[in-house]
């Protein structure tokens, strides 16, 4: 493909790829909550896939979805940050408080399931959500992208970089377990 880096000179490309940016801006967000399980760490991957995407938008190949595409680079990058985060970050909450006159107690928040306010269906949503945090990076990513974008079993395995069989796999097994840990948080709040 002969396609140059695209400038912000409002130029066809860039024009190109803003109207797909816009196309699947929100199934991408919607996609990164569901990995990252809040708004902050959600948008700030969404940003760099972004960004991302941008940079080497010149490598993406117009035959295919971009929203798989983009969804790949999303994936890779959570998948990074979980690495790194894993690979060495500690805190000790012995430690003074990151924040200035606040006490760790304030700053994190507790297992106890938030208030319902008489909304039975953002009390769900939390429940569905913190389910999904439960569940193993690639049981969670299958389903959000089969159960909550509708993506075919085909797309989830070319922005996952495995086989059909293993997606089918992973979005049956990641269905066992996520209706597990959300009845567990159903009836007792805590996953066991």
């Amino acid at each position: 493909m002969s396609r140059e880096k695209p400038s912000s000179d409002g130029s066809p490309v860039s024009e190109a790829f803003s109207e797909l940016i816009r196309q699947c801006g929100e199934k991408a967000y919607n996609l990164a909550y569901r990995l990252s399980g809040n708004e902050p760490d959600a948008r700030d991957l969404v940003q760099e896939a972004f960004v991302r995407a941008y940079a080497h938008f010149e490598t993406y190949d117009e035959k295919r979805p971009f929203e798989t595409w983009l969804f790949r680079i999303l994936h890779n990058i959570y998948l990074d940050g979980v690495r790194r985060y894993a690979h060495g970050h500690t805190v000790s909450l012995d430690a003074p408080s990151p924040v200035e006159d606040s006490a760790w107690e304030e700053i994190l928040t507790g297992e106890d399931p938030e208030p319902a306010a008489g909304m039975m269906r953002e009390e769900t949503a939390g429940l569905v959500q913190k389910a999904l945090n439960a569940i193993p990076v690639h049981y969670r990513t299958a389903i959000a992208l089969c159960d909550i974008e509708g993506l075919s079993y085909e797309e989830i395995g070319k922005i996952m970089s495995c086989p059909v069989g293993t997606v089918r796999s992973r979005v049956h097994q990641g269905r066992v377990l996520l209706r597990r840990a959300f009845e567990d948080l159903e009836k007792g709040g805590r996953l066991q």
